[in-house]
């Protein structure tokens, strides 16, 4: 059948109650057609355990007195209700849709990019529920604990295995096995950690703090970051990184306000659509630059109906008003630098390559702005990394990268 905007085939293949040689010349046909790549292949049968493969060929183990036509059908109905709340029309949102099935069918790791709000968190959830991974989806928020905590609520720790410990406990690890796990701002993930980490997506093992027990799980997981991933190695990078999307934020598409509008309002119970406002609303909701994304929206929305009256302020829709927000000013600045930098590079007939001259802008960028930040709040972190836009953490490991010190502003070597 076709799915997901007629750009997505399925080839439907009745594998029960077939002997193990029939069952070895229908791989051979899957193989054949497998050249096709307009199409994903579903089999059904009996013997197997459902699972993913790389191929794209999803193969799903009929339940007990269910008939492979109802497997199918319940298949195509999970999947539909799935990707229907990822809302919206504009082409950005059709290709998520389309990645979201690609990737029910090939089950890799996946990493979310994309700003505050712009609904990384719902994507995650999306993709566990599109698939057929019989456990759980865990999350965490890898900026929420304290390193020193980090890693016995990832792994577990074993009786004893620090002062305090008097019982042994399971990480969140054993508990998304069979399914999806997701850590969110992944770029927050200690360097020891990151190392542990990898063993388990290339091995799928590893040992509870403390303990000399092997673990093993299969999970798969999905990372999400608005953030630098300088810090993360990049071996565990790749791995993370199988399959990658980026969310756009809701001011280039706003194609898809009316359909996020008509969300919220059913989601609250309201017997209303977008087209149902007032036209003036309508306007300043398509006008307004939504720093805070679909989040801000949501929340413009939930004020408008409580309070009969529209509020576009950042500051009063739970978002923060210096969130991916930069004034005409500093673009027009930004912009006017930039232009001169080039002119005189270019000038010189010296040339680098693109990937080596972003990355040193960047790290320079990086490290001067994050320095005279710190030096406007008297090197108070707390405040620097709020207005900045990170954690106190990240905050720190920039300082250490760049070598900066409050009491020497020397240059860094930023390479």
């Amino acid at each position: 059948g076709n799915y997901i905007d007629g750009q997505r085939k399925i080839l439907f293949i009745d594998a029960t109650n077939v002997s193990a040689l029939d069952r070895s010349k229908v791989w051979d046909f899957v193989k054949n057609f497998r050249k096709d790549l307009s199409f994903k292949i579903l089999i059904v049968q009996d013997e197997l355990e459902s699972k993913e493969s790389a191929q794209g060929i999803l193969t799903i183990k009929r339940q007990k007195n269910q008939s492979s036509e109802k497997c199918v059908i319940e298949f195509g109905k999970k999947m539909r209700e799935a990707l229907s709340l990822i809302v919206g029309n504009s082409s950005h949102v059709k290709t998520i849709r389309r990645n979201v099935f690609d990737i029910t069918f090939s089950g890799p790791h996946v990493l979310i990019l994309g700003e505050t709000g712009t609904g990384k968190n719902l994507l995650a959830s999306v993709i566990h529920k599109a698939s057929i991974r019989s456990g759980e989806i865990v999350s965490l928020n890898l900026t929420t604990l304290p390193e020193s905590l980090l890693e016995s609520e990832l792994f577990g720790h074993a009786k004893g295995a620090y002062t305090g410990a008097d019982s042994s406990r399971e990480g969140l690890m054993a508990k998304a096995d069979r399914g999806h796990f997701f850590l969110d701002e992944i770029g927050e993930l200690p360097l020891p950690i990151q190392a542990k980490l990898l063993n388990v997506i290339e091995d799928g093992k590893y040992h509870v703090v403390g303990g000399l027990e092997e673990k093993k799980v299969d999970i798969k997981f999905i990372s999400a970051t608005n953030r630098d991933l300088s810090f993360i190695r990049k071996d565990l990078f790749y791995r993370l990184a199988e399959d990658m999307i980026e969310l756009v934020p809701l001011r280039n598409r706003k194609d898809d306000v009316p359909a996020l509008v008509d969300f919220f309002l059913k989601n609250l119970d309201y017997d209303m659509k977008f087209g149902d406002l007032p036209t003036e609303i309508q306007s300043k909701l398509m006008d307004y630059n939504y720093p805070g994304n679909v989040r801000e929206l949501q929340n413009i929305i939930k004020r408008y109906l409580s309070k009969g009256e529209l509020d576009l302020q950042a500051e009063k829709n739970n978002v923060s008003v210096y969130s991916n927000s930069i004034s005409n000013r500093a673009y027009q600045i930004i912009d006017d630098s930039v232009t001169d930098m080039i002119e005189k590079i270019t000038s010189t007939h010296d040339l680098p390559p693109l990937v080596e001259l972003k990355e040193k802008i960047l790290s320079k960028v990086e490290v001067e702005y994050v320095r005279h930040v710190l030096n406007i709040f008297k090197w108070d972190k707390q405040k620097a990394a709020a207005k900045l836009g990170i954690s106190y953490r990240y905050l720190n490991k920039l300082v250490i990268k760049y070598n900066m010190d409050r009491r020497a502003p020397k240059k860094e070597n930023s390479s």
